[in-house]
């Protein structure tokens, strides 16, 4: 009797269910420009707005990882 790893056959479908959706909706080609920026339909604070938050968030979350990692679990306060 042959058994099957569910875990592996999960990821297989989703996979496989990602790439048939992919196929589907890319029926017209995309510009780089409007992959990137929605072919300018973005007004500038917004893009502003996104990448300060991208900055500061991802900036944030780098010193707070590394400073978890220095003084350990223990401190209640990590963010502070």
């Amino acid at each position: 009797m042959t058994s099957f790893n569910i875990p592996l056959l999960m990821v297989v479908i989703f996979l496989l269910l990602t790439l048939a959706v992919g196929f589907y909706f890319s029926k017209k080609t995309t510009t780089f420009r409007e992959y990137a920026v929605g072919n300018k339909r973005f007004a500038t604070a917004t893009l502003v707005a996104t990448m300060l938050a991208t900055n500061f968030g991802g900036g944030g979350l780098v010193r707070e990882v590394e400073k978890i990692h220095d003084i350990g679990l223990e401190p209640v306060n990590y963010f502070v």
